[in-house]
């Protein structure tokens, strides 16, 4: 019997967070072990190795990428990866990122002659010195593809997958927040930041007059002096000048429960989203979202089907469009359904298959 190929996959998390740990944990969750046999290596030990060992997929905790620096130590790690790849018989390196300089262990895949893929998860401008090893780089949409470097590399687009189980699992949060079955809510979900653009969702929620209206933001908050563009819980009320509709609700591990406990889903990016794994989210929800038309948030949301979208920084756009989705339950449920229709064609299994498959395709080569 012929064996599997053994696919080394290398991450700078240990936590399943941020987008890039999700995409990475949802594909190697959905992959089909019966084509290939993954290898994950974890820069530390952290929260995701539950998740790991109940599945089964093997893991060690190697250690974060050695970068040039002190000689000795990059040249022990040179041999140490040189040595272990040889040893597992890698056929191929999935890198989930591409924010590295000349890692010793991806230097010495190269010499290995090891095909290593890189994924871009956002857009990559400036491409580091070790770019050049790589064979292709991943591109989370036609957007970020096209507008990252560099040109002569292959940059193959393969949609983050979405694991429905997780998504229908949810349940509604409105007991637990104080919220009537009669509210209709609208939430911002993400990282609370100037370019995620959640001034502008508080200043769309103060023009929204319907007294039914409840907005919802949750994610982090970040001290503004140690991470500037960041807001805090203060900045937050103050932003939202006493109105008592809008509730920050903190960081939520259970996003699932937060998209079943919300009617609206509202994305007002002021900067050039990769895809925006949230549009999907919500999509899995069957939640309408009203988001800003940047960056690869057009390859998820198509107007006027699974939601809305608008030019950045236009509030007034955004109340218009939120405020006609409160106002009219059917097309809420119209545009959720079809966001459920286009996350189950284009952001399921289809991505994890696409995935496999150009891993394999230079396995063979």
């Amino acid at each position: 019997m012929k064996k599997k190929p053994v696919i080394c996959f290398i991450t700078n998390s240990a936590g399943n967070w941020g987008g890039a740990s999700r995409v990475l944990f949802t594909n190697l969750s959905l992959m089909d072990r019966n084509r290939l046999t993954p290898l994950l290596l974890l820069p530390r030990t952290g929260p995701i190795e539950d998740e790991l060992k109940q599945s089964g997929l093997r893991y060690l905790i190697w250690s974060r990428l050695t970068e040039p620096g002190n000689p000795v130590a990059y040249m022990r790690n040179f041999l140490r990866a040189w040595r272990f790849f040889q040893r597992e018989r890698v056929q191929v390196i999935h890198i989930n990122g591409s924010n590295f300089w000349r890692p010793a262990e991806l230097l010495a895949a190269w010499v290995l002659r090891i095909p290593i893929i890189a994924h871009y998860h956002v857009i990559n401008h400036k491409p580091s010195p070790a770019m050049r090893w790589c064979r292709a780089a991943i591109a989370v949409s036609h957007y970020t593809a096209d507008q990252s470097g560099p040109p002569a590399l292959a940059k193959p687009v393969i949609y983050n997958p979405i694991n429905l189980r997780r998504f229908d699992a949810g349940y509604s949060l409105r007991s637990e927040l104080g919220l009537s079955e009669s509210d209709v809510v609208a939430a911002f979900l993400g990282q609370i930041r100037e370019i995620k653009g959640v001034a502008d969702f508080i200043a769309m929620a103060r023009k929204i007059p319907d007294p039914n209206a409840r907005f919802l933001i949750a994610g982090e908050c970040r001290d503004p002096q140690k991470f500037p563009g960041s807001y805090s819980p203060a900045d937050l009320e103050r932003l939202a000048e006493g109105d008592p509709r809008i509730r920050y609700i903190g960081y939520r591990k259970d996003v699932e429960n937060v998209y079943h406990t919300v009617d609206i889903v509202v994305v007002p990016s002021r900067w050039q989203e990769p895809l925006g794994l949230i549009n999907l989210e919500a999509g899995a929800c069957r939640k309408p979202v009203v988001a800003t038309r940047v960056g690869g948030i057009p390859e998820a949301i198509e107007d006027g089907a699974n939601g809305f979208l608008v030019e950045e920084g236009d509030i007034d756009a955004l109340a218009t469009r939120v405020g006609a989705l409160i106002a009219d339950p059917a097309l809420r449920a119209r545009m959720g359904e079809a966001g459920r229709a286009r996350v189950e064609r284009d952001f399921t299994t289809r991505p994890v298959r696409e995935f496999e498959n150009l891993l394999l395709s230079y396995a063979r080569s």
